[in-house]
């Protein structure tokens, strides 16, 4: 009789774990797979990590920052462009605080249409350096002006101060342009983080001339972290869910309801502008992209989803490893900014 429960029982947990294991094996199958373009770097990466715990080697913005200037050195050498300057202004804080920016332009003595771009960087990393390549193709590739910005970085600038940095651009950049030619035409473009600036000047900015078209390639739009890709594609893709929650931790350092300061839940009037979305389908952050496009389209809003196969996230970023990729990217900003 026991022996027979016994029996039972084991049969029922041989069942269970069976369960779980083809279950383990369903889901995996259901995985995007990475571009084997990328593979080796990877793996590259997850060593360097792992040799990093194994150190005791804690995070910091320091070694972030480093990290990212690091993985810039990928992107390769941006093309020549015919105008490049770099200028300041300055906002009042605790103090008086200088910001940098640079402007591109193809043709400084023609009118084009210009596009601010936000970079990305967890709130923490980026600047005008790591990001000049990328703004010298997005200049010359879309035939445009390019705006990048050197906003203040948590930790040392928390929520808010990125946003107001922004802000003060997109009111006062038709003066800071000086004698460079430009059109009525305003694009905001961000990746990562300067997504999230991006849908967020969107969503609660009015300005003249309004925002007429965003660009948010693989972007950062959720604080919560709700969403199931963040755990699928969260440990080997490179950007990893630990990471990922370390730089909001530094960013909202202030109580802010998470919720409430996450683009993807901020209202979304007839007014945003028309989008255009680049998702990376190995990243964390793909969910909340979708569930943004959906949103916006449910307003009525104008959005062009393309999702990048075996890409992770920050691709632009790898340019000698995703060359291709990359090229298809800045078509497509040309194609939704000059069609």
């Amino acid at each position: 009789m026991v022996f027979g429960l016994l029996t039972g029982n084991l049969a029922i947990l041989f069942l269970f774990v069976v369960s779980l294991l083809l279950l383990a094996i369903w889901s995996y199958s259901l995985m995007n797979t990475v571009s084997a373009k990328l593979s080796a770097f990877l793996e590259q990466v997850t060593v360097a990590r792992n040799q990093a715990l194994q150190n005791g080697i804690k995070p910091s913005p320091a070694l972030a920052r480093a990290n990212m200037a690091n993985l810039s050195t990928l992107n390769g050498k941006g093309p020549d462009v015919q105008y490049v300057s770099d200028g300041s202004f300055f906002v009042e804080t605790d103090y008086r605080k200088e910001i940098p920016f640079r402007i591109y332009s193809p043709n400084p003595a023609d009118k084009l249409p210009v596009i601010l771009h936000l970079h990305g960087g967890g709130h923490m990393c980026g600047d005008l350096d790591i990001y000049d390549a990328i703004s010298r193709r997005m200049a010359n590739c879309t035939n445009s002006v390019v705006i990048t910005l050197d906003y203040r970085l948590a930790p040392e600038h928390p929520y808010p101060a990125a946003i107001e940095d922004c802000k003060f651009l997109l009111s006062h950049y038709q003066s800071l342009l000086g004698s460079v030619g430009f059109k009525d035409e305003l694009i905001v473009a961000g990746d990562s983080a300067g997504a999230a600036l991006t849908a967020t000047l969107s969503a609660t900015a009015q300005f003249s001339p309004q925002i007429s078209k965003q660009i948010l390639l693989y972007p950062s739009l959720d604080y919560t972290m709700k969403y199931s890709s963040m755990d699928a594609y969260g440990s080997g893709y490179l950007l990893e869910k630990q990471g990922v929650a370390w730089y909001f931790d530094n960013y909202l350092q202030n109580v802010e309801d998470r919720k409430q300061v996450s683009p993807l839940y901020m209202p979304a009037p007839e007014s945003m502008p028309e989008t255009l979305m680049m998702v990376a389908n190995c990243d964390p952050l793909q969910d909340e992209a979708y569930a943004y496009a959906e949103k916006l389209r449910k307003a009525g809003v104008s959005v062009q989803l393309s999702v990048f196969e075996g890409m992770v996230h920050g691709f632009l970023l790898l340019n000698t490893l995703v060359e291709e990729e990359c090229e298809a990217a800045y078509e497509l900003m040309n194609q939704f900014i000059n069609s």
